[in-house]
């Protein structure tokens, strides 16, 4: 099976004339998608009590993350605007757990609760700026 990215471009007619290089950052997406994913099942077992959506909730969560980061590609404008509508909440969701980790009496900035969510929240808000350049260049790039 052979994999192709926006590298390929231009090779043969697979992205057509709707999109160039310069506005494509779908391939970042799913690497920073990729990476908050994998962060995400290594550290849930642990901190699962912690975390106020259900089990099967968050699981499906993970498992989605993944999926949308394989459907990927520039000419499917829904997947990127999927991925622009995932990072927001994703974004709002793990900034919320870090801040809320470190109000009341659990100022601790030591807690690796708190700094797991801040990784996540600055991963998916990376996601967010090169999903919000990948749809501007759906509309900006016309050809």
């Amino acid at each position: 099976m052979v994999s192709h990215s926006i590298e390929d471009e231009g090779k043969d007619d697979r992205w057509g004339p709707i999109f160039t290089r310069s506005h494509y950052y779908g391939d970042i997406v799913r690497k920073l998608f990729v990476s908050g994913d994998a962060i995400m099942i290594l550290t849930y077992p642990f901190f699962m009590d912690r975390i106020f959506f259900s089990t099967s909730i968050s699981i499906f969560v993970i498992v989605s993350v993944g999926v949308i980061a394989g459907f990927l590609n520039p000419r499917q404008k829904w997947a990127n605007i999927l991925t622009f509508i995932i990072s927001v909440v994703a974004l709002s969701v793990f900034e919320y757990h870090a801040v809320t980790a470190l109000s009341g009496e659990n100022k601790n900035s030591f807690d690796l609760f708190f700094w797991i969510n801040q990784i996540l929240a600055i991963i998916f808000f990376f996601a967010l700026y090169y999903s919000a350049k990948t749809i501007r260049g759906f509309y900006t790039n016309k050809t």
